[in-house]
């Protein structure tokens, strides 16, 4: 996977077993929270500036959040431009507003049908050789909750 994120038409899925994707349902409302393993999974990615991109899905133009869950959504004034940090150990991209890079995409556990939460990324150093970005590793909220990143983004 290239560091360098193109516009295109892309699944974005899961670190959880079984990678499964963000999606939306098939009913059309103003908006919906994003989940995993629903029916609608094609992504389309455009990139908007160097390292900015929108995120748009299943005919919905815009992607923002609404009480901490990432929403699909009609109205201009939900969006949210993104950033994708690409991790090299993992092989997968966080993806975090632009403006508030400690936030970022996660699920709270590892059931396949999660929903997509833009939450606070944890992370630990860990003595691998490289730069900081390539030492990301996931980390537990608490001993209960895991904090999946629901961040690799793969060509459809």
């Amino acid at each position: 996977m290239a560091p360098n994120l193109t516009s295109g038409t892309f699944k974005i899925v899961s670190l959880i077993d079984g990678n499964p994707p963000a999606s939306i349902n098939l009913t059309l409302p103003g908006f919906q929270s994003v989940y995993l393993n629903g029916p609608v999974t094609t992504w389309v990615i455009k990139r908007e500036g160097d390292k900015s991109y929108r995120l748009s899905l299943g005919g919905y133009p815009y992607t923002g959040v609404i009480d901490n869950n990432v929403t699909a959504s009609i109205h201009e004034q939900q969006n949210v431009e993104w950033i994708a940090t690409y991790r090299r150990l993992q092989d997968a991209y966080t993806i975090s507003p632009i403006d508030d890079k400690i936030m970022g995409w996660t699920v709270a556990n590892d059931d396949p049908n999660s929903k997509v939460l833009d939450s606070l990324l944890l992370a630990t150093l860990t003595s691998v050789a490289g730069c900081a970005e390539d030492r990301y590793n996931p980390a537990f909220l608490s001993p209960a909750v895991r904090n999946y990143p629901a961040v690799p983004l793969r060509a459809s």
